[in-house]
């Protein structure tokens, strides 16, 4: 009589510690099931989320600090990971930023190869290169009094009419404001993260990747093929209770 007890004590240890297991990951999977089904009333594909976690999940996260140029203690441009930012723009540039100086019509977002040119509005006007510039590479850029924008390179110190078009060496006598680094603003962050990530991701997209178990990568798929086979197990060890238990009572 040992080896039966012994067989239903195991089938009921095994039946219990599958259950509790399994509990989470089927939690999970039946409450974003329930939630995909109701995908067009909660109108989740137009929906989106931008929490740094889940957008860090899908490559969609800047890393690091942002390093922002400006003047006078305002933000302009910044450079962060990798990326180039002015207002809502990316800056087509891999070039190092050296400066953001905001002149009479708009805003020069300056690299140690190219100035680009920003107007009033956000949109990009126009990109002088090297053959455009007096001089490469560029180690500062600031602003005159009558805020002509001002370049300094390792062949001298160069000057912008008001229009960019041409330039002349800075006599030493004018005074410049150059661009530095300084402090962003929490609505310039945001805005930079915006313009990197967009609207956010789609809620439906993340549910049903949390309900496949995508969304946590490998691991996640893993655990769900064993959450299949737990439950499987699961219903096989009851299945076996019930039936003992059943001839039990007859």
């Amino acid at each position: 009589m040992a080896a039966p007890r012994t067989n239903k004590r195991w089938n009921r240890t095994l039946h219990r510690w599958s259950g509790i297991i399994l509990l989470v990951p089927l939690v999970v999977a039946c409450v974003t099931g329930m939630i995909l089904n109701h995908t067009v009333d909660l109108d989740l594909s137009n929906r989106h989320t931008t929490n740094d976690w889940i957008q860090s999940s899908y490559g969609m996260s800047l890393n690091g600090e942002p390093q922002a140029y400006g003047l006078d203690g305002k933000a302009y441009a910044a450079s962060w990971d990798g990326n180039i930012f002015h207002r809502t723009s990316i800056v087509d540039d891999k070039d190092r930023l050296i400066g953001a100086v905001p002149l009479r019509d708009g805003t020069a977002v300056v690299t140690s190869a190219a100035v680009h040119y920003y107007g009033l509005d956000g949109d990009l006007i126009e990109t002088l290169d090297s053959i455009s510039l007096p001089a490469v590479p560029i180690s500062r850029a600031g602003r005159t009094q009558d805020l002509t924008l001002v370049l300094e390179t390792a062949s001298g110190t160069f000057s912008s009419d008001e229009n960019l078009l041409s330039f002349t060496e800075s006599q030493e006598t004018q005074e410049t404001n150059w661009s530095t680094l300084v402090t962003p603003s929490a609505s310039d962050l945001k805005a930079w993260k915006t313009t990197f990530s967009g609207d956010g991701i789609p809620l439906d997209r993340v549910i049903l990747d949390v309900h496949s178990g995508r969304f946590f990568g490998t691991i996640g798929k893993w655990i769900y093929d064993i959450t299949v086979i737990g439950v499987l197990i699961l219903s096989a060890t009851g299945f076996v209770l019930f039936l003992k238990t059943r001839r039990r009572i007859k």
